[in-house]
């Protein structure tokens, strides 16, 4: 029997160890949204796939469908997104932000904005240094997902933090100064959405 395969960009948001060397890895894909696939050995030295499956990494990977559900077969890195793992600031916020997605995406649903938001933000937290700035570039990347998973109405709250290519320094200076209000939002979002 031949199974379908899956090639798709994916965000590996973390993982947990299955048996002797082999672990259960949650990837944010481009092509079928947030899947917990089973990968075969990674945690043995011998692995090759796994440097290209490191927690926040950006990697190209083949997965396929089988009863028991998907299997990671190949990867190919394209970032590994080093500079956050280095810096305890960005490496908590990246922490963070996986866990949240990984309680508000129920099941598999494909959403390629999320997944573009998702990586653009990584690409540009790993450049900001100011922990100000850091905290600042939190809060939008929690705006931007609740507004994509439609927990945040985009229209009436802060519409300016809604726009494409939201990230930069204005942006970040106007959700410094608006902290208060954008985290009782948010607080409000994540209250209404039960999960």
């Amino acid at each position: 029997m031949s199974y379908h395969v899956y090639h798709t960009e994916a965000i590996i948001l973390g993982g947990r160890a299955a048996g002797e060397g082999d672990r259960v890895l949650y990837c944010y894909t481009r092509l079928v949204g947030l899947v917990a696939a089973y990968a075969k050995s990674l945690r043995e030295e011998r692995s090759r796939l796994r440097y290209a499956l490191q927690t926040f990494a950006h990697a190209e990977i083949d997965l396929v469908r089988g009863k028991g559900g998907w299997k990671l077969v190949s990867a190919h890195p394209i970032d590994s997104f080093g500079s956050l793992w280095r810096h305890p600031s960005k490496r908590r916020i990246v922490a963070s932000h996986a866990h949240l997605i990984r309680r508000l995406i129920n099941g598999e649903e494909r959403h390629e904005l999320l997944f573009d938001d998702m990586l653009s933000g990584l690409q540009f937290l790993s450049g900001i240094e100011n922990e100000a700035e850091l905290h600042a570039c939190e809060l939008i990347l929690v705006i931007r997902m609740l507004s994509r998973l439609g927990y945040w109405d985009s229209g009436k709250l802060f519409p300016q933090l809604a726009k494409e290519n939201v990230l930069t320094t204005e942006s970040l200076r106007f959700a410094e100064e608006a902290r208060k209000s954008l985290l009782a939002e948010v607080n409000k979002a994540l209250e209404l959405s039960h999960l």
